[in-house]
């Protein structure tokens, strides 16, 4: 792989989009539910994260040149969501298996599109608000996998210790604009860890974005994960026929779960970095919802009818009844019709917890 750290010029080939939307958002329980996950909630504007997500790279790339894969039980709530794609770019997966078998399907899928096409791997539930930065540097992301066989992941240059993200290490260099050289993927680390990142300068987070050339993607793919590449084989093959949900049935009815962080991108030894120009969140909590809540009286953030005595710092999401917090701090409340949570900002990463007891209780009417 050559390992040039400078941009290179523009590609005139458009690169392809597949937006990942299988996720349950469980750690934004109780909003976000089975069949209304956190993707197709409206956190961070009017619209849907999804929705957010289709409107960022549309422009781009164009509505034919995007695919979103999804759960089957969100067929129909996608579809109305996104009503300009064709109707076979939205494809459902029988079953949810991580964010491998999807990967491997997407590029899959979008080299029946255009197999000389470099394609984007995106999450459909982070916060973006600078489209046209977003835009820029996606292309230039496209336009060096294009030409290289690599991948161009977009870092976020760290503003913190953060332990809740994972993180990209690279050689490190003084152009910030020019993609650089990464040499490792580190998953989430403890406190100490992490400000040892920050201080490197050389670690970014880890946006979960990544812009592959295919024929590498096919190269780490039939190394890591040969499994899951037979099994998809028939569905790709069969992709705009009578026959491909079939396929997928009977593919992902034997296919292994696992991420594509796990399986293969933590597995890299070389590829880009190339800095992010833009505000991002990954969303991944409500405490980090809250980061950019609107304000509520008494130092706290949220939406929502909030009486606060002797409270600050809570996160607040309420229904249609007046919420009153006295003489507390750094909570998190929401509520909703059928269900209230209450929980400590420092516990929120196990709000998804409740999740697996209502399952073994059998509280589907919860989940």
């Amino acid at each position: 792989m050559s390992s040039a750290r400078t941009n290179s010029p523009r590609s005139d080939r458009r690169g392809i989009c597949v937006i990942m939307a299988g996720g349950r958002g469980t750690r934004f329980w109780p909003l976000s539910r089975t069949d209304r996950p956190k993707q197709l909630l409206a956190l961070a504007s009017g619209k849907s994260l999804l929705r957010d997500t289709y409107e960022r790279v549309e422009p781009l790339v164009g509505a034919d040149r995007i695919l979103v894969v999804t759960s089957g039980s969100l067929a129909e709530a996608t579809r109305s969501e996104l009503p300009e794609l064709p109707s076979d770019h939205i494809i459902t997966e029988p079953q949810g298996r991580n964010t491998a078998p999807c990967a491997v399907l997407g590029m899959g899928l979008a080299a029946r599109l255009d197999p000389a096409a470099p394609v984007a791997l995106l999450p459909a539930d982070h916060f973006i608000p600078d489209d046209d930065a977003f835009r820029t540097q996606l292309a230039d992301a496209f336009a060096i996998a294009a030409v290289t066989e690599t991948v161009v992941t977009l870092g976020i240059p760290p503003t913190r210790p953060e332990t809740g993200y994972g993180y990209l290490e690279t050689v490190g260099q003084e152009d910030s604009s020019a993609p650089d050289r990464g040499v490792a993927f580190h998953e989430k680390p403890d406190p100490a860890t992490a400000e040892e990142y920050v201080r490197s300068g050389k670690h970014f987070w880890n946006s979960g974005i990544f812009v592959w050339n295919s024929v590498r993607f096919n190269a780490e793919a039939a190394t890591y994960l040969p499994a899951v590449v037979d099994l998809m084989a028939g569905p790709v093959k069969s992709f705009g026929t009578g026959a491909f949900l079939p396929a997928l049935e009977d593919a992902y009815r034997d296919c292994p779960a696992d991420s594509i962080d796990f399986a293969i991108m933590e597995k890299l030894t070389e590829f880009l970095v190339l800095p992010a120009a833009f505000r991002w969140s990954d969303l991944g909590s409500w405490d980090a919802w809250g980061e950019l809540a609107p304000a509520l009286p008494g130092d706290n953030r949220g939406r929502g009818d909030l009486l606060a005595i002797e409270s600050r710092d809570n996160i607040l999401l309420g229904a249609d009844r007046l919420v009153a917090l006295v003489g507390v701090r750094d909570l998190i409340v929401v509520d909703t019709p059928d269900a209230l949570l209450v929980c400590s900002k420092a516990e929120a990463q196990k709000i998804k917890k409740i999740i697996s007891i209502l399952e073994d209780e059998g509280r589907s009417d919860l989940l």
